[in-house]
């Protein structure tokens, strides 16, 4: 399809707005926008137009959109949905450059009629360019601009100006964006601008997310994800966002099976694999929230002040079971927990002798008792510059007026002694206590492992935006890839599009006679393997097609066994000689393949191989096209990856032909999206440094 920005400026920003079904009612939905616009200073022109009146909430109605006078930027359309299709067409006629559809009933629901009439809406608009929002949506806002073009309740609300801001929201659910506005204003974080793309018959999702990461004065982009039609849509997208140093926070919804319906059902939306949308989050530095409440923590983690790149984190705590869970939670984040140097714990113990001074820090409870006990601590902690980031454990003392004053008086100094330090707070606070802290420029948590786990996955983050943007792999140059459609290529000629790709093969020969098995083994003079070749039989030893460690003398004899085995076994099955290639040694067996996800395309396995690679399941993914350096992390995320990086006895492989060999795969496999549906490499041998790699075994099927 291709991203399309034109229009969505009339979304955020218009100048004038219609409501088509106004109502004089502000509690209704034809009714709320109009009194939202003229509560949040809207300063553009508002035009209700509905035929049964002259006058709507003190503002002069019209009877049809051709009848206002000037032109509409944006028209608000609340009516029943049989009137929508003519609103739709009367929107374009009078030329309004974009059109929000509030009403439900469309392809949401399941039924023909429903489909039909969407299908048409997404017409009207490729046909004439008008830009459609919805249907089935809550709208858009940008409070910064006025502009409250939704009926949520949520717009009744107003936005503190000490919250966190610069931090965009788009969801797929308007009940779930209203909610996270609202969430969002009690952890003390605006949402502004945000939008609800409900049904998308035209405008999209990854539309919007590239719009607003063109947007200056956007910091952070939070999204709640049930499907994407377009994959390639949502990764040009995700790279506006990456290469404009905006970080992402997705939560993605239809994991499970379950799941899945309920979003193919609501939103009307192919829903890409689990594994394949991970490779995404990895591949485009994505923040993936776990639940709405960890999407706002994220946001407003991101939002609240710079992020420092650097993974040293140390813990100061009143309790040391907190300190425990925080250094578990470090860990699950990449955070790093280093001790603090001696000479500074010394001095750590000086100040209380009963401190643990490891890392986490325990002041124990004292702390309340003695007032400069957390001051003391804090001041050395950062004096000692050992750590990039600090965060602190208080418990509930924030909730009483007697203690509060303990850490706000310590924490105010300290960050003005360390004005660049990175320092988070969680403790149960009263508001008062927040907003102070918060004004000193210090983050605040209630939970503990929130706070850790909050703060290591948006330094992770941090860390990859930093990073240079790879570029586009260019491509193989492997021309026609003469895959049938449906048909399951035989090995050898699987083999001769993989070098074709360039991926190193084994030496090879087909045969179709023992004479010429016997000539064949005599060229290639090692030890062979000797297997069937049969694009029906992707398990070739479980009918005894495959014998090993076959010499010169005794080629013929294998072959003329390996041929009665398959027959016997799998008559039905079409044989198309016998393959022998050399018995390679010492290598590392991995696996590496290409599956067509619906949505997302050509997406690449990685894995330790062999014949336990099913029930290991040791594997990671990342979608194609991706650089060697891509290639190399893929190789980092395996749990197995100490067999590849330091071999018992043995020198480390060769990661970086692999690494070349995984990006040559997955550019071969985006080049020819259109003509393979899967491609399995098992084994593919990784060996010592400097020795390269090498496939033994592949099956492409055509799609």
């Amino acid at each position: 399809m291709g991203l399309n920005l034109s229009g969505l400026q009339a979304l955020f920003e218009p100048r004038s707005i219609a409501i088509l079904g106004a109502s004089s009612d502000p509690a209704k939905i034809g009714g709320r926008p109009i009194s939202f616009l003229r509560d949040n200073g809207f300063t553009g022109v508002i035009y209700p137009v509905n035929p049964r009146h002259a006058e709507i909430q003190g503002l002069t109605a019209y009877a049809s959109l051709a009848d206002i006078p000037q032109p509409v930027d944006l028209a608000l359309i609340s009516v029943p949905r049989p009137a929508v299709l003519e609103a739709v067409q009367a929107c374009a006629d009078a030329g309004v450059t974009a059109a929000t559809i509030f009403s439900a009933g469309f392809a949401e629901t399941g039924d023909e009629q429903g489909r039909l009439l969407q299908a048409q809406i997404a017409g009207i608009a490729r046909d004439t360019g008008l830009r459609v929002l919805g249907p089935n949506c809550l709208g858009s806002v940008s409070r910064r601009h006025g502009v409250s073009a939704s009926f949520a309740a949520s717009e009744r609300e107003s936005r503190p100006a000490g919250n966190v801001g610069g931090i965009a929201l788009i969801s797929q659910s308007g009940a779930v964006a209203a909610y996270c506005v609202l969430a969002g204003l009690r952890r003390g974080v605006t949402f502004d601008p945000w939008i609800s793309t409900g049904n998308e018959a035209d405008v999209q999702l990854a539309d919007c997310l590239a719009y607003l990461a063109l947007d200056d004065d956007v910091k952070v982009i939070a999204l709640y994800l049930e499907g994407s039609r377009d994959g390639d849509d949502l990764r040009a997208a995700l790279t506006i966002a990456r290469d404009r140093g905006k970080p992402v926070i997705v939560m993605k919804a239809g994991r499970s099976e379950a799941g899945s319906k309920a979003a193919a059902s609501h939103t009307a939306s192919l829903v890409g694999s689990e594994q394949t949308f991970l490779a995404l989050a990895r591949q485009y530095n994505v923040c993936l929230a776990e639940s709405l409440d960890d999407l706002i923590n994220l946001a407003y983690t991101f939002g609240f002040a710079p992020l420092p790149t650097g993974t040293r984190t140390g813990v100061i705590t009143s309790s040391g079971g907190a300190g425990i869970l925080m250094a578990d939670a470090a860990d699950d984040v990449g955070l790093q927990m280093p001790p603090l140097p001696a000479d500074v714990q010394a001095e750590l113990r000086a100040v209380w002798p009963a401190a643990g001074v490891g890392n986490p820090i325990d002041t124990t409870g004292q702390l309340v008792n003695d007032g400069r006990l957390l001051s003391e601590f804090l001041q050395v902690a950062l004096r000692s510059r050992a750590f990039d980031s600090l965060i602190v454990f208080l418990s509930y003392i924030g909730m009483f007026p007697d203690w509060s004053p303990v850490a706000v008086d310590a924490l105010r100094d300290a960050k003005a002694k360390y004005p660049d330090a990175e320092i988070s707070v969680a403790m149960l606070t009263t508001p008062q206590v927040r907003r102070q802290l918060q004004s000193f420029g210090i983050r605040t948590f209630d939970d503990p492992t929130t706070a850790v786990r909050a703060l290591g996955r948006a330094i992770t983050v941090i860390r990859g935006l930093a990073e240079d943007s790879p570029l586009p792999p260019t491509g193989s140059g492997a021309g026609t890839v003469p895959v049938p459609a449906g048909t399951v290529l035989s090995e050898f000629d699987s083999a001769a599009l993989l070098e074709a790709a360039g991926i190193p093969v084994a030496a090879r020969r087909r045969v179709r006679s023992a004479a010429q098995a016997a000539s064949a083994a005599a060229e290639l003079a090692v030890p062979l393997a000797v297997k069937v070749i049969s694009a029906d039989l992707l398990h070739k030893s479980d009918v005894g097609g495959v014998i090993l460690n076959v010499t010169g003398p005794d080629a013929a004899a294998a072959y003329q066994q390996v041929i009665a085995s398959v027959q016997a076994a799998a008559p039905d099955a079409v044989i198309d000689g016998v393959l022998l290639s050399p018995m390679i040694s010492g290598g590392t067996e991995t696996i590496i393949g290409v599956s067509n996800d619906p949505v997302f395309g050509p997406t690449v396995m990685f894995g330790l191989g062999g014949v336990f690679v099913e029930s290991i399941r040791d594997v990671t993914f990342r979608l194609a096209p991706f650089t060697p350096d891509e290639a190399l992390r893929m190789v980092g995320e395996i749990r197995g990856r100490a067999v590849l990086e330091s071999p018992r006895g043995q020198p480390p492989r060769d990661l970086n032909a692999l690494a070349r060999t995984l990006s040559a795969l997955s550019v071969y496999a985006d080049e020819h999206r259109d003509d393979i549906a899967s491609i399995d490499v098992n084994p593919l041998l990784v060996l010592a440094d400097g020795e390269g790699v090498l496939a033994v075994d592949a099956v492409i099927t055509g799609r």
